[in-house]
């Protein structure tokens, strides 16, 4: 069909065989094939070309308009196949590392517009139900996650931060201790909307025993609502804290000279290992891919050995078993300053800000 709108085009054997690149007497054969097949004569043949038969002119009518779409649909297809068309389903756990996840899927988006993608919020737990399920491609969560059939890697290291009254007593030092802590009374989230970040952190914050737990709240929003009301004290990562502080709350980070460091807990990019979708094949790897600049924004492992200033960076790793630790590259102005105190990539911010600005001294 190809070779018949060329050489219809061309009205010349010589010429349209030149154009397909192949010699002449097999363009002939194959015009010949064609008119067997389609049981009609399509040329008239003479000394000075041909010309097109009725049959040849309804031919060519609709071939023109049928390769084209057939060329279109096989850009599609590799497209899909390319992981550059398609559609991709992402959650995210909410966290101090909303900014940076969120920036990492704009700029996908934007580098990917033939790609769909719908991104929802909620526990860590929730998403990574609706992963096992195949409700989703994707998720960002807190923990290191290690399940069969899980491929999970810490693409970020974000820093607790105690969460008080204003007018607590500790609220008037800069820094507080695990030690501190001892004997308050205590407000967190449920253990099973998030158990393996409820697990490292009780571990972290209260190694010597469970915490004099006094009230447990759905999310974030109402465990900080519920200190500002004076009903204990809480634990949670430091962006998120910063970002849901009322006037009624203060936010204390950790000393830096304990044994341990200040208690960090990883935001780890889950997804089904046997997921065959070449979008998200495209994703994990754009996840992973270091862009070098401060202005982009990039998730990239690299291996463990080299510091990140972050006494517990052991304990990330993949659900392979592997360790590893990870360096982030920054992104907006208003990202960098809700994204302070989190070991992030290739800058190795550890209670620092983005590209060495030194945060606050205090919550």
């Amino acid at each position: 069909m190809r070779y018949f709108v060329v050489l219809a085009r061309h009205r010349h054997f010589g010429r349209a065989a030149a154009e397909l690149n192949i010699a002449q007497p097999g363009l002939s054969q194959q015009i010949k094939v064609l008119e067997q097949k389609l049981k009609a004569s399509l040329l008239n043949r003479g000394p000075q070309g041909v010309t097109l038969t009725p049959a040849g002119r309804a031919l060519l009518e609709g071939a023109e308009p049928l390769l084209t779409a057939a060329d279109e649909l096989g850009e599609r297809v590799r497209a899909v196949a390319e992981g550059t068309h398609g559609k991709l389903r992402l959650a995210y756990s909410r966290s101090g590392a909303d900014d940076l996840i969120t920036a990492v899927i704009r700029r996908f988006r934007k580098d990917h517009e033939d790609v769909r993608v719908s991104v929802t919020t909620g526990m860590s737990s929730w998403c990574l139900r609706l992963l096992r399920d195949g409700d989703l491609d994707a998720a960002f969560v807190r923990g290191v996650i290690s399940e069969p059939g899980i491929t999970s890697v810490v693409v970020a290291e974000a820093e607790a931060a105690v969460v008080l009254p204003a007018d607590h007593p500790l609220a008037t030092r800069d820094r507080l201790t695990r030690r501190d802590l001892r004997d308050l009374p205590v407000v967190l989230w449920p253990r099973e909307a998030g158990p393996t970040l409820y697990k490292e952190l009780v571990a972290d914050v209260w190694p010597d025993g469970p915490p004099r737990l006094v009230s447990e709240e759905p999310d974030f929003e109402q465990v900080v609502a519920s200190v500002a009301e004076g009903t204990g004290i809480s634990v949670m990562d430091l962006g998120r804290a910063r970002k849901l502080r009322p006037p009624e709350v203060a936010v204390r980070r950790f000393v830096e000279d304990e044994p341990a460091g200040p208690p960090r807990y990883a935001v780890s990019f889950v997804h089904r290992t046997d997921d065959p979708n070449p979008v998200l094949a495209r994703f994990a790897a754009y996840v992973a891919q270091p862009d070098g600049s401060c202005g982009a924004a990039r998730l990239t492992p690299k291996p463990l050995g080299q510091s990140t200033g972050s006494a517990q960076a052991g304990r990330a790793g993949t659900a392979s078993g592997s360790s590893a630790a990870y360096e982030y590259v920054g992104g907006s102005p208003a990202h960098e300053r809700a994204t302070r105190g989190m070991t992030f990539f290739r800058h190795h911010w550890s209670a620092t800000g983005p590209c060495g600005t030194p945060p606050d001294a205090r919550g």
